[in-house]
C-alpha cells in the first residue's frame, strides 16, 4: 500500500478541498505556496520543494474574506516528493502553537466552507 493511502486512513479530522495562499520560511528562502486541502489541525501546501519531515516553520495562512491572517507555526509531518496514483507533490502540516483566538477563526472557516460558504 502506497504512503499516500496510508495517509488518507491515519487521518482524524476531516479535509476540505480548499485553495489558500500560505506564506512560510524555511532556513533559506521566504516562500509562497497553496494549499490543496485543510482541516481543523492542519493542511496540506501544495509545493515542488518540500521541506522535510520534522522541520518546524512560522507560516501565515491568507484567510479569503478576512482582513487578518492566521499567524502560527507548523511542522511537517510528511511529504510527497514522488507522487503517484494522481497525488500532488507537496507536504502535510500540522498547526502548532496556534492561539485560542486562531483556532476559533480557522473552526469557523472550516465550518463555512464546508457549508459552501466561503468562496475561493
Amino acid at each position: 500500500m502506497g504512503a499516500a493511502l496510508k495517509s488518507v486512513e491515519l487521518r482524524t479530522t476531516k479535509r476540505l478541498p480548499v485553495r489558500v495562499m500560505v506564506e512560510y520560511e524555511s532556513l533559506e528562502d521566504f516562500l509562497i505556496d497553496y494549499t490543496a486541502n485543510i482541516s481543523i489541525g492542519g493542511m496540506f501546501i501544495q509545493t515542488d520543494k518540500p521541506l522535510p519531515v520534522g522541520t518546524r516553520f512560522r507560516l501565515r495562512l491568507q484567510v479569503p474574506g478576512r482582513a487578518r491572517a492566521i499567524e502560527t507555526f507548523g511542522e511537517v509531518r510528511w511529504s510527497m516528493e514522488d507522487p503517484s496514483f494522481g497525488a500532488q507533490r507537496g507536504m502535510g502540516i500540522r498547526f502548532d502553537e496556534l492561539s485560542s483566538a486562531d483556532e476559533r477563526l480557522v473552526r469557523e472557516l472550516f465550518e463555512g466552507w464546508e457549508e459552501g460558504l466561503v468562496g475561493d
